[in-house]
């Protein structure tokens, strides 16, 4: 790929624009901090900046430019991450023959895209919606709405978008990647896997469309044995656990409102939305966890989980509490009136009462403490007993923050516990230790971390004149003919710096334009990429970067010599051998005053 290419994509795409698509940053003097989302962050930890358009977190010492993020993000290669910067921008990039048949993350969307795009218009025009279109209507959603969030209807044959993707050339393997068809257990032939279905695309966070929840219609011959809800399965695009219904949309309003709502189905989602109450957001039929929680947190410190009337039963508030425990958010429960769901109060009574609602939510704690002492827990000594029981013992059960931030949140937690039932904190104390011990409960959510850490602080040191070579060469690429012509690649004694140096001498032999970008695209390493953007920076504020290769290069000169210096000198103390003495005198001459026994490297 050719490096202008490269570097047009990198100008047309700002580090910050795309990093805030992410994750919420704000201004901190020149740069902009955010909650790094390439670890469990607790504080924010992750710089961005917008000079040199790199960034760091210095929490996890990630480091990179806007390309880097889109792969540690994504979990895509250096190309895939270029092929989704550049659709971005609209830039269209020749295609390689590296990788001919390679299906990359840009393919899976642009077919997932295709496909939502086939469900909506039947939903808008052909006669095999009809029944959908009235369900919709009767459901309360206007016409913007269905055009806005991009509904759709997936017909009843079960060949309907088979057919469709045969007509348009569309490939059948990437539609059976992203969960759309799947292959027939008898015969040939693909079938769809979404049939008399009401399509809802899952829209990521940069509001791409990456996976179906499709409901189906309730007069459907085969609702008696289909499930109400089925989702997108697991592909390279979507993940259940990890999806949020209508996040492209709410993170937008998050900001100002200083929260993100989350509540059960789509139509929860659009009914709030239609109603201008923008910060909400929907699991896909499953529970809130903990990523969905460091997913929202990237946004809001707050997150408030609404429960339907007929919902919040003891197991809903004691994973709310658990979250609340292991996680650095605010966790708040609020409670429906009794017979509505969001959307049906919203429709009954209006967007203030929904307001009202989540207006009154508490945190987790206070909605379980209310929740014991409002039932048993007002019975009585042996009532108050099984009421504290019940709080620690979820307590007790949960992982906690690590380090001080979770030593903090626990004695605030037992404090409160303390005052709410008129006990000794120590008391508490004393039982929560021993319900862990019982239950083995209350680890560190990061397992293995203390380990990781370990490996990092034995990894090899490079040589200071080694890495000050990279740092060279990496910001100044001009040069690299001249240490092609001085320093082979096996005198690098570092692996990595050795395979950056060998990397550049490639892309000199094979007389394409020597730069950091390029060699990116061939490099299989990530980390390794990562570190030669942090040399390229170093070496970038050399102010004599000429003068230090000379210096450089001498170095490499001497070590080389070194060994052949000190074998003279040990000869020269030794009795005998005068003549193979002087000869190899004469040679270590010849290598210092005449250039001689350097050969370019191959």
């Amino acid at each position: 790929m050719a490096d202008d290419r490269v570097k047009q994509v990198k100008e047309a795409n700002d580090i910050v624009d795309v990093v805030g698509q992410y994750l919420s940053l704000r201004p901190a003097g020149q740069t902009f901090k955010g909650l790094c989302p390439l670890h469990d962050d607790h504080t924010p930890s992750f710089d961005v900046d917008p000079r040199r358009q790199r960034y760091r977190c210095w929490s996890c010492q990630k480091y990179g430019d806007v390309i880097s993020f889109v792969q540690e993000f994504e979990h895509v290669g250096f190309v895939e991450a270029l092929e989704l910067l550049a659709r971005r921008a609209g830039i269209t990039l020749e295609k390689t023959g590296a990788s001919p048949n390679r299906e990359g993350r840009a393919r899976l969307l642009d077919v997932v895209r295709w496909a939502a795009q086939q469900f909506h218009a039947c939903l808008l025009d052909d006669p095999q919606a009809e029944a959908a279109r009235r369900y919709i209507g009767e459901r309360g959603l206007t016409g913007e709405t269905v055009r806005k969030y991009g509904l759709g209807y997936a017909p009843a044959s079960g060949n309907w978008l088979v057919g469709k993707a045969q007509t348009a050339g569309v490939s059948e393997e990437l539609l059976e990647t992203v969960g759309l068809i799947a292959k027939r257990e008898q015969g040939p032939g693909h079938y769809d896997r979404f049939r008399d279905r009401i399509q809802f695309p899952i829209r990521n966070v940069q509001g791409q469309p990456v996976g179906f929840g499709g409901r189906i219609l309730p007069a459907s011959p085969l609702a008696a044995r289909a499930p109400k809800y089925y989702n997108s399965c697991e592909t390279p695009l979507f993940s259940k656990s990890d999806s949020l219904y209508g996040i492209d949309t709410a993170r937008n309003a998050a900001a100002s409102a200083g929260f993100l709502a989350v509540v059960e189905g789509y139509t929860d989602v659009l009914m709030a939305h239609q109603m201008g109450v923008l910060p909400v957001t929907a699991t896909m039929g499953t529970a809130l966890n903990a990523r969905h929680v460091r997913q929202l947190r990237r946004f809001v410190p707050r997150v408030v989980l609404v429960f339907d009337a007929d919902e919040g039963g003891d197991a809903g508030v004691d994973r709310a509490l658990a979250l609340f425990v292991g996680c650095d958010v605010d966790l708040a429960v609020a409670t429906l009136p009794g017979g509505l769901d969001p959307c049906d109060l919203l429709l009954a009574q209006g967007a203030d009462a929904f307001r009202a609602v989540l207006d009154g939510a508490v945190d987790a704690l206070e909605f379980k403490l209310n929740r014991v002492l409002a039932g048993d827990g007002s019975a009585g000594v042996e009532g108050r007993r099984r009421a504290v029981e019940s709080v620690l013992g979820v307590i007790a059960l949960a992982p906690t923050l690590p380090g001080q931030a979770g030593a903090v949140k626990m004695q605030l937690l037992v404090n409160r516990i303390a005052q709410r039932l008129a006990l000794r904190e120590e008391n508490l104390w004393a039982r929560l230790d021993e319900l862990r011990r019982e239950r083995g409960g209350g680890t560190d959510p990061r397992p293995g971390r203390a380990a990781e850490e370990d490996g990092a602080e034995r990894r090899a040191k490079a040589r200071p004149e080694e890495r000050h070579l990279l740092e060279v060469l990496l910001a100044e690429p001009e040069f690299v003919p001249a240490a092609y012509a001085a320093v082979r690649p096996q005198e690098i004694e570092h692996p990595g710096l050795r395979a950056l140096l060998e990397g550049l001498y490639a892309l000199l032999a094979a007389g394409e334009p020597v730069s950091l970008d390029l060699l990116r695209e061939r490099l299989d390493n990530v980390r390794l990429a990562e570190h030669a953007l942090k040399l390229q920076d170093v070496g970038r504020r050399m102010t004599d970067r000429a003068g230090a290769l000379r210096d450089l290069l001498r170095c490499f000169e001497e070590r080389r010599t070194r060994p052949v210096k000190e074998e003279l000198h040990s000869r020269l103390q030794a009795p005998g051998d005068h003549e193979a003495a002087l000869e190899l005198l004469r040679q270590l001459t010849q290598r210092t005053h005449g250039g001689g026994g350097l050969t370019p490297p191959l």
